[in-house]
């Protein structure tokens, strides 16, 4: 049988070792952290480790062939930096608001979001259907001395 003793000081041994683990694990960023936020009613995901916003992971609560993803991507990067320049306003003397102002000012340089538009082409059906015609024929005549069939590739390509 254990007495209540050793219990108490088995458990207060255990808290000791988790508070000092999680104090360490928190100082030094070791543990991969994810974190969710809405910025400008867009939702912003990304993880860090040791201090550092992972690239990779920015934003991909969202398929890439969203155009939600490009948005989000450039909603995350005014994020750092509307974050970095809030934590550089401020003198703190916290090294956790250190390390997050560090982290945040290197995510807003280094970061580049993917940016993609749609837009409406602006060739006409008419300039395509050329345009189709004048490869067509370039493909005809490669190998190909036929100088009426050349003559039209010239016409077709001007």
């Amino acid at each position: 049988m254990i007495d209540p003793v050793s219990i108490f000081i088995a458990s207060y041994l255990s808290v000791v070792n988790s508070n000092v683990h999680e104090k360490v694990s928190d100082i030094y960023g070791t543990e991969l952290k994810t974190e969710f936020v809405q910025y400008e009613n867009m939702n912003i995901s990304f993880q860090h480790q040791i201090w550092n916003i992972k690239n990779k992971t920015i934003c991909t609560s969202y398929n890439q062939g969203d155009p939600n993803y490009s948005k989000c991507t450039i909603k995350a990067k005014a994020f750092f930096t509307d974050m970095c320049k809030e934590l550089t306003k401020r003198n703190h003397s916290n090294w956790k608001m250190k390390k997050l102002k560090r982290m945040y000012c290197n995510a807003s340089i280094s970061y580049q979001p993917f940016v993609a538009s749609i837009s409406n082409p602006k060739a006409t059906t008419e300039e395509r259907d050329r345009e189709k015609k004048c490869n067509l024929l370039i493909l005809k005549t490669m190998g190909n001395k036929n100088k009426d069939l050349i003559a039209e590739k010239k016409l077709a390509c001007k």
